[in-house]
């Protein structure tokens, strides 16, 4: 009696167990499918994974490759200062007393005004006694050839009188002439930078009076590589941008130096600066960026072709293949 329920529970063990035997060697049988049928025309999985990798390792290499490679120099900062187009030191050609200068430091002024005038009463004092003699002397000559014309007088002594007329008159053009030094004109219009000397001073020949300069034509003198001189040329344009107020303005080269310094390499040349509603003052720095010419925006296809249009039509017009 004891026996039975023990065969029923293995039977009913084993019958559970068998549809997981089942399910398992199903699978087992798929897999083994799989695998016969891959092994003709379906995908190796191993040639792809390498494909893979040598594509990842060559482009570790070049981009290890572009990673060594020297990086370009940028362009050197071009420095450069504003500079009057003109300057000048007005100095005194005689010792004389200051007795005005209308023009103070930072006045402008025009062309031809007066910058300073000396006192000259005692030139014009000596100007009056050689004309005097000179008179005089002209008198005694003319005098001596009416006497010469009678047989009076020897001719030696009217030569004496016609040389001394000249004397006279000489002495009296050369007091005249330091007249002309007793006022400083101003050469150009501009501005007084410095006022050296003063009014009431008694200035000595030679003697430095004011510094000015050119008022609103302004250039700037910039340094650049000496390698540059292969597309440097007069006429390039340039922006300038100015370190004390950061405005930007525009110019054109000018001139080239004449020599390049041969321990920097580099040659200074001298640009135009266009008119500008910014402050712009001589003396200010900045730095230059130039546009060069092969890193000008090419003209696109559209844009050329619409440029010679007119040119195309005018040219069928004169052929007469298009009606006017």
């Amino acid at each position: 009696m004891s026996e039975a329920p023990e065969d029923e529970a293995s039977d009913t063990g084993e019958k559970s167990k068998a549809p997981w035997l089942w399910g398992g060697g199903i699978a087992l049988a798929a897999a083994i499918g799989v695998g016969v049928a891959s092994g003709g025309d379906g995908p190796n999985w191993s040639s792809n994974e390498a494909a893979q990798n040598a594509t990842e390792e060559q482009s570790a290499e070049t981009a290890e490759a572009e990673a060594q490679k020297p990086a370009p120099k940028p362009d050197p900062d071009v420095r450069g200062v504003i500079k009057p187009k003109q300057e000048s030191t007005i100095a005194s050609r005689m010792t004389a007393r200051i007795t005005s200068m209308p023009f103070g430091k930072g006045r402008s002024f025009r062309k031809g005004a007066l910058l300073a005038q000396f006192d000259c009463s005692a030139i014009r004092a000596e100007l009056k006694a050689a004309q005097a003699a000179a008179n005089a002397y002209n008198v005694t000559y003319k005098t001596n050839v009416e006497l010469d014309q009678y047989e009076a007088i020897g001719k030696n002594e009217v030569a004496v009188a016609k040389a001394n007329l000249g004397k006279a008159n000489a002495e009296a053009s050369a007091i005249k002439a330091n007249l002309t030094d007793c006022a400083v004109y101003a050469p150009f219009s501009g501005t007084v930078v410095e006022e050296i000397a003063g009014r009431g001073e008694i200035a000595a020949s030679g003697q430095p009076l004011l510094t000015i300069q050119s008022g609103g034509d302004l250039e700037v003198e910039l340094i650049v590589p000496s390698n540059w001189l292969t597309w440097m040329r007069p006429g390039v344009d340039f922006t300038f941008t100015i370190d004390e107020t950061g405005a930007d303005v525009t110019g054109q080269i000018t001139r080239l130096g004449a020599s390049v310094d041969p321990v920097s390499k580099t040659i200074r040349v001298t640009g135009n600066v266009d008119k500008t509603e910014s402050l712009v003052l001589p003396g200010m720095s900045g730095t230059g960026v130039f546009v060069k010419p092969s890193e000008k925006p090419a003209q696109s296809a559209a844009e050329k072709a619409s440029s010679d249009a007119p040119a195309k039509s005018e040219a069928a017009k004169a052929d007469g293949r298009q009606p006017s």
